[in-house]
């Protein structure tokens, strides 16, 4: 059986759209990621204070409790001894607290990008202290639709600075 001719020209045609369709998927992908990283900051702010609260205490007075994820320091039939299981707690403490540093300062970075923006407000009062578009627009000041559309394109930049190209429609 003979196979039927291919038409380059249609193929390429097909194969640059369909490249276009998951740029501009991974765009918003990108931007919708970022949003979902801006919104986190005072989550994730509030967490790093508890964690190097309970990490201190954990130093200080060793785990208030058995902790369920030593388990996973556990060597197959041998025992861990107390100085090994608080040794374990407190490694994995400092590691969740390392990354949760290192997410707020690339995301800090991320952010002081776009700081000297006059409608900087427009990104870090939406997603930082949970302001409104009509808060946002008072202290600004200027209409709710300024306010929509000048955080939409500093988010952008900010999915830049966090993504690359990734994130360019």
């Amino acid at each position: 059986m003979k196979n039927p001719p291919i038409d380059i020209e249609k193929t390429i045609k097909v194969a640059v759209e369909a490249g276009r369709l998951s740029a501009s998927r991974t765009a918003k992908d990108a931007y919708k990621a970022t949003e979902r990283r801006l919104y986190a900051i005072p989550v994730l702010r509030r967490k790093l204070e508890d964690d190097k609260e309970r990490l201190e205490e954990i130093k200080a007075h060793g785990p208030r409790h058995k902790s369920s994820s030593v388990s996973r320091f556990v060597r197959s039939g041998a025992r861990l001894t107390p100085d090994e299981i608080l040794e374990a707690v407190i490694m994995d403490a400092e590691a969740t607290i390392a990354a949760d540093e290192y997410e707020l300062e690339v995301m800090e970075n991320a952010l002081d990008f776009i700081s000297e923006d006059d409608y900087y407000l427009t990104v870090t009062g939406r997603y930082i202290e949970e302001l409104t578009d009509e808060e946002i627009a008072a202290r600004i000041p200027c209409d709710s639709s300024t306010v929509w559309r000048n955080r939409k394109r500093l988010v952008q930049r900010v999915a830049i600075m966090l993504y690359g190209a990734a994130a360019v429609k």
